[in-house]
């Protein structure tokens, strides 16, 4: 293998196609405070969103891998087909991990709000101990509360430290829509695996509520996307209704799993997250009032 292609593996392994849910978080983060998408603060803030979502991914591969979850039939292929070797993903978690710290090491420093070093060490805690041992939440069911709470509250609210000094408390409710959102890419993932999960011994909700109730969990979390930005358009910033345009993508995504066309499933829910998140942003960015204010 040549080089070129051995740092192809490399950036493959990091999942790049998922980096959606953590650019997005962050966009919209910037649109809510008003901040600039080509000051230092915010491209410090994408760097570690993206630098450390990757070390996560990484370690993911590494114990779904160790711990016999990913197989030849399901889950990641890194280490399975041998495309880089357990160790080489292993270092690159963690200069992944430290590029994340480095990115915003010196507001760590100088920041005078103490929540920003409890913000980014629960993150990175919880994006380490989602998969790896001896804690490995995703094994134990509570992997949807924490993919919801790295990629939607904290993720927003360290971001919001970056950009202004202090947290938003406005994000909580932008957290809504990108939250669920950014779930069902891990739902999908785990309504497609969850005979390789049961095998494995992982618990996860999909293995506990079996392919019946996980669809209608999927057909949840994209309804309540869905109903939280009609929410937002009404009340706060019209121009998220312009998200509504990208049903037809999320149609799209309910035949594919009613049909059992699984395999590609989490990273087109990941194509749909990416415009949904943009236009959501763009309308909180240009638009002051809501629907119901501007018709009366």
């Amino acid at each position: 293998m040549t080089i070129k292609q051995q740092l192809e593996e490399y950036v493959l392994a990091t999942r790049p196609w998922s980096f959606t849910a953590a650019i997005v978080p962050i966009i919209i983060t910037a649109a809510v405070c008003k901040k600039s998408l080509f000051s230092i603060e915010f491209i410090r803030a994408m760097c570690m969103g993206i630098t450390i979502q990757a070390g996560a991914n990484l370690t993911n591969t590494y114990f779904d891998f160790i711990n016999g979850v990913d197989s030849k039939i399901n889950g990641e292929k890194t280490l399975v087909e041998r495309k880089v070797s357990c160790t080489e993903v292993l270092v690159l978690s963690l200069i992944c991990y430290l590029s994340g710290l480095f990115c915003i090491l010196p507001y760590l420093i100088t920041s005078k709000n103490l929540s920003l070093p409890v913000i980014f060490m629960v993150g990175v805690a919880l994006a380490y101990f989602y998969t790896a041992n001896p804690i490995g939440l995703k094994y134990k069911a509570l992997g949807d509360v924490t993919i919801f709470l790295c990629f939607g509250p904290l993720l927003m609210q360290c971001t919001s430290i970056l950009l202004v000094g202090s947290t938003t408390d406005d994000l909580y409710l932008y957290s809504i829509p990108v939250g669920l959102l950014t779930e069902e890419i891990l739902h999908v993932n785990n309504a497609r695996d969850i005979k390789a999960d049961s095998l494995s011994g992982a618990i996860t909700l999909a293995t506990i509520v079996g392919p019946d109730i996980s669809y209608l969990i999927f057909l949840a979390l994209l309804i309540g996307s869905y109903l939280s930005i009609i929410i937002i358009g009404l009340i706060y910033h019209w121009g998220c209704l312009a998200a509504l345009f990208t049903i037809p993508l999320a149609l799209s995504l309910d035949k594919h799993y009613r049909e059992g066309k699984m395999v590609d499933l989490p990273a087109e829910t990941a194509q749909l997250h990416l415009p949904f998140g943009i236009i959501l942003a763009l309308g909180i960015a240009l638009t002051e009032s809501g629907l119901i204010a501007l018709i009366q």
